[in-house]
């Protein structure tokens, strides 16, 4: 590109960046507006209906979210616990299901005397059975038949004449059983017409962040029809310019339900249905105040449920279904182990061999430090794979810059070319390509480690968004590696960075360093494009800012080590500028652009003679009219 066609990019990043900004400010104050509405709305029919104030105020500690009354909701929400090693399951009485997960080793954010918790914020339990549009079928409280330590068993019935039992146990054998329940669900027909048990939905649970920080699109809901991976966020139902708001979500599967679930940006709910059937999945947005203690902010909830079976259940027949439920944290050997290929539930997208490899080996650097005995064995794990990797790329960049030195020194060259070709620019390229070809320098070598570095660094990126292993793990002053190193707050705002602006030494520190190594590499291009890189440590330092500090300590280990490269390469003979061997030689892509250039040369002489030729036409005189005889 030319240096106009640069400075539009630059206009147009720069227009887009402020109207993110102005779009993210307007929809702050929107979501405001809407919390304060919710708010008054539930104030108004707690006045005018005095029944519905119960449910009211079990509301109350999630703002914005409306609750339905349930039916017949006569009763005690009795509470059973289930423990494992690592996970205790409260289940209720109330829907006859699991109001919430509390996991035992994992700690919140910034909160070392809270636990993570999941489902807590949910309108529904998981297990409780819905009806077409989202309505309550559970009488809603079960009674107990009976409990012990690794089990419990209720017994209800549905409005619609069924009855239920429901069975919660522990899972013995297999992956993740520290994280498992079984459900086996066991339906009869009590009335006297067939009942259509694709009707019914099961709820799989409900998901918001853990805390404010957390982005509204690392809140997914999922499910995979015959080995096809499928996943939604928020983003979903917002509508945009072309399409309106959207109150819900359905799919069916085509083939069968091999799993659903929702999930946060470390944590997921699997459910894995023991039958295959086909499935209808349906999704529901909303909006929760966070409680105070993970941010108080609002921020989006999801509820999934997938269909039962779709046939008839007739009078006094019986259906029983069983159903596998994970509830843990997304670490990826262990999402991996569980039956039933659910590798995609950790979201590493096109990169993923990259992800994967990178956490495999991260894993075992990190227990090679000591792992749990050494509080900064995750932080070593980071900077020794980040060297290893740097490593691995000598060669390529040892290569590129010996290419770069060389081209820095044919500048001279290419400003007389320049010079003597000002009028034509395709003279210019050839006679630049020829002079490449001359001394053997290849354009694109000074690209090659960049170009390689890429699909490391985005796979590096998507494994540490969902890296549960970083949770709360210390590294020189870091507190969290999975999160920004805040050293403190500014008394001012900055967009992108936050109002107030945090502290954040990694980054700087990655920036500063950035720079540092972009002085001591040779410079080459024009100067446009020379202006173009002294922008990348600015693009990657907000880019980093406000993200997991493990990616700041890796891109700060890379840049050091690299000038420790640079440095040793400058202590290196200078590279001779010869001509080669094979200037005679033409690669294939100077060939393919000689002869476009030939065809268009051709082209405008056809072109030239086409006019040339109409041009005598018209100057020729016409012939007269013919007469007869």
């Amino acid at each position: 590109m030319d240096r106009k066609a640069w400075i539009v990019v630059i206009i147009c990043s720069i227009l887009l960046a402020y109207n993110f900004h102005v779009s993210s400010e307007n929809n702050k104050i929107l979501r405001e507006r809407q919390a304060e509405e919710a708010g008054q709305k539930r104030a108004a029919q707690a006045a005018e209906d005095p029944k519905t104030s119960a449910s009211l105020d079990a509301s109350t500690e999630n703002p914005g979210l409306v609750v339905t009354p349930p039916v017949e909701a006569v009763g005690n929400d009795e509470l059973h616990l289930i423990e494992t090693d690592e996970t205790i399951f409260e289940l209720s009485s109330l829907e006859g299901g699991i109001k919430e997960a509390t996991f035992k080793n994992e700690l919140a954010v910034k909160d070392l005397t809270r636990k993570v918790r999941m489902n807590d914020l949910g309108p529904n339990r998981i297990g409780a059975l819905l009806g077409p549009g989202g309505v309550a079928l559970d009488k809603p409280f079960y009674k107990e038949f009976s409990k012990d330590e690794n089990s419990v068993v209720y017994i209800g019935e549905l409005t619609n004449g069924l009855g239920v039992k429901k069975t919660w146990r522990k899972v013995a054998e297999g992956e993740g059983t520290a994280y498992r329940l079984q459900l086996t669900i066991e339906l009869f027909n009590t009335s006297k017409i067939d009942i259509p048990l694709g009707t019914i939905q099961l709820v799989t649970g409900s998901t918001a962040p853990l805390h404010k920080g957390e982005r509204a699109d690392y809140v997914n809901f999922f499910w995979q029809d015959k080995g096809n991976f499928e996943s939604e966020h928020p983003g979903y139902f917002k509508g945009g310019f072309f399409g309106k708001e959207k109150i819900d979500f359905t799919a069916s599967t085509e083939q069968t339900l091999d799993f659903a679930g929702v999930e946060n940006q470390f944590f997921a709910t699997i459910v894995d249905p023991a039958e295959d059937f086909p499935s209808i999945v349906r999704a529901q947005p909303d909006k929760v105040t966070l409680p105070l203690e993970r941010g108080g902010d609002i921020a989006p909830l999801l509820t999934q449920s997938i269909s039962l079976p779709g046939e008839n259940l007739s009078p006094e027949k019986g259906r029983t279904l069983v159903y596998d439920i994970y509830m843990g944290p997304k670490d990826n050997s262990l999402i991996r182990s569980l039956d039933g290929n659910k590798d995609d539930v950790m979201n590493y997208g096109f990169f993923s061999p990259i992800s994967r490899t990178l956490n495999w080996i991260l894993n075992k650097l990190s227990s090679l430090f000591g792992s749990e005995k050494n509080s900064w064995s995750w932080g070593w794990a980071v900077v020794v794979l980040t060297i290893l990797i740097r490593t691995a790329m000598w060669p390529l960049h040892a290569k590129s810059t010996r290419t770069m030195k060389r081209m820095s020194k044919l500048q001279p060259k290419m400003a007389l070319l320049k010079e003597k070709y000002a009028d034509d620019p395709n003279k210019i390229q050839q006679e630049t390509m020829k002079m490449y070809r001359e001394f053997g320098v290849n354009p694109m070598g000074g690209c090659l480690p960049l170009l390689v570095q890429i699909p490391v660094f985005f796979g590096f990126f998507t494994m540490l968004q969902y890296a549960v292993e970083l949770r709360n793990q210390p590294f020189m002053w870091v507190t969290d590696l999975s999160q920004p190193d805040t050293m403190g707050n500014l008394p001012f705002g900055l967009p992108f960075l936050g109002d107030p602006v945090p502290v954040n030494i990694l980054p700087i520190l990655m920036a500063v360093t950035m720079v540092l190594q972009m002085k001591m590499t040779p410079s080459t291009g024009d100067k446009m494009q020379r202006r173009i890189m002294m922008f990348m440590p600015i693009m990657f330092f907000f880019f980093c800012y406000n993200f997991a500090s493990a990616l700041a300590l890796y891109w700060t280990t890379q840049n050091i080590f690299s000038i420790g490269q640079t440095w040793l390469m400058q202590k290196m003979p200078e590279p001779e500028l010869k001509t080669s061997k094979k200037a005679g030689k033409k690669t294939f892509m100077q060939k393919m652009s000689e002869r476009a250039e030939e065809a268009q040369k051709q082209q405008k002489l056809r072109k030239k003679g086409q006019a040339s030729g109409q041009e005598t036409a018209k100057l020729k005189k016409p012939r007269g009219p013919k007469t007869g005889g």
